[in-house]
């Protein structure tokens, strides 16, 4: 995937507005709607352009993801692990209250849950290309710290890391989606120490 700004500014011009494009499509009607066809008809940019930028459409549906909800960046490790955590969490929450019906699909998509099963094999492998791609950029910067906060009891497993994230943002998107109350910094501080209580 092309991240870095070309020497063309036609090209340029070219991916922002493909981005715009599937960005649109996707806060419109999901991931089925972010197709090359419909991408390139909406951007007015050439089919053969598009995969200048985009090998793929799993590329280009990560990608429109990412300008949605930009990865979460790692905390800075040595310190505590609580103000690490916390970092994340509020963070998170953040993301959750720009984009709330996107942090809900991203999240799902990284924990494999979906609304609609995939029609077909092709589908199915995207979705899991793409689904490694989000586990990658939004997951992982919980992964180090939650490895950290349960290595007490040994190794944790990647079920257990899994499970761990979950305690912590489920009640985010519950809060964002369904009850509508603020994930402020007090709310994610309670989630932080209660999650900390609870592993030791």
């Amino acid at each position: 995937m092309t991240t870095q700004r070309s020497q063309d500014p036609r090209l340029d011009r070219s991916r922002s507005a493909i981005l715009s494009a599937a960005v649109a499509l996707l806060s419109e009607g999901g991931f089925k709607q972010v197709t090359i066809e419909a991408v390139t008809a909406r951007s007015g940019v050439a089919r053969s352009t598009l995969y200048r930028h985009f090998r793929n459409n799993t590329e280009l549906l990560a990608a429109a993801f990412q300008e949605l909800l930009p990865p979460l960046g790692l905390p800075a490790g040595g310190g505590p692990v609580r103000q690490r955590l916390l970092r994340l969490v509020v963070a998170q929450a953040g993301q959750i209250e720009s984009a709330p019906t996107m942090a809900a699909v991203v999240w799902m998509a990284t924990t494999g849950l979906s609304a609609d099963t995939p029609a077909d094999n092709d589908e199915r492998s995207r979705l899991g290309a793409l689904r490694e791609h989000i586990i990658e950029n939004y997951r992982g910067p919980f992964h180090t710290v939650l490895a950290e906060c349960l290595a007490a009891g040994g190794a944790p497993s990647e079920r257990d890391i899994d499970e761990a994230a979950a305690q912590l943002v489920g009640p985010l998107l519950f809060n964002a989606l369904i009850t509508r109350r603020p994930n402020d910094k007090r709310y994610c501080a309670r989630l932080v120490d209660d999650f900390l209580a609870n592993h030791g």
